[in-house]
């Protein structure tokens, strides 16, 4: 289920994702309207830049570490997908995992990106999910031969809104990894799961 959810990121989520960069003036409107405008923009981006169809442009890089990383919550990601595991780690430990997953997440949404060019996003609509402030954006990803749909959940804190959950196809980033994560930590420890990032961010 991980590697098929891997594939399914990294051919659709890209655009999406890039629908959340930061921008002051669209803080105040609602969720589903943000993703609308800004994935608008990012893909005429990405169309008119002939560098951002280019997988290896240091350009991506940019975009993804200035843009995108702002509007994750990556430590509330963390801390879903390692579940009960979250309380056996130490301080340090919770400080590596998030720093180690974090890392993996982007380097997966980097790889996306320059596939922008021939998508598009369709909102579908939004649901509240425990209150206002968290809620769940619907989207369809069109230009394939199928349409894929992708939920984004967000919650919306004191920085603003911010993704905590994706699900492709109904399959949940968080539910995902926790198996995984799970099953690491049985038989290595924390320190094990932290090993086992490294060595995928350094491939």
């Amino acid at each position: 289920m991980l590697q098929f959810f891997r594939s399914l990121l990294v051919m659709t989520c890209g655009l999406a994702l890039v629908a959340f960069t930061a921008s002051s003036r669209a803080e105040t409107i609602a969720p589903d309207e943000l993703v609308r405008r800004l994935a608008t923009e990012v893909t005429t981006a990405v169309r008119n830049d002939p560098e951002l169809q280019n997988p290896q442009s240091p350009k991506i890089a940019d975009i993804v570490g200035r843009l995108i990383v702002p509007r994750f919550d990556f430590q509330r990601i963390t801390q879903f997908a390692m579940g009960r595991n979250w309380a056996k780690a130490t301080p340090q430990e919770q400080k590596d995992v998030v720093e180690q997953f974090s890392r993996l997440l982007t380097r997966t949404y980097s790889n996306a990106i320059a596939s922008l060019k021939e998508l598009d996003i369709e909102v579908k609509g939004t649901k509240v999910n425990s209150g206002s402030n968290d809620v769940t954006v619907k989207t369809q990803m069109i230009g394939r031969a199928q349409p894929v749909a992708i939920d984004y959940s967000l919650i919306n804190s004191a920085a603003g809104w911010k993704v905590y959950d994706v699900s492709v196809e109904g399959i949940s980033l968080i539910t995902a990894y926790r198996d995984e994560f799970n099953t690491l930590v049985s038989s290595s420890g924390v320190s094990g799961l932290i090993d086992v990032l490294k060595k995928k961010n350094g491939e």
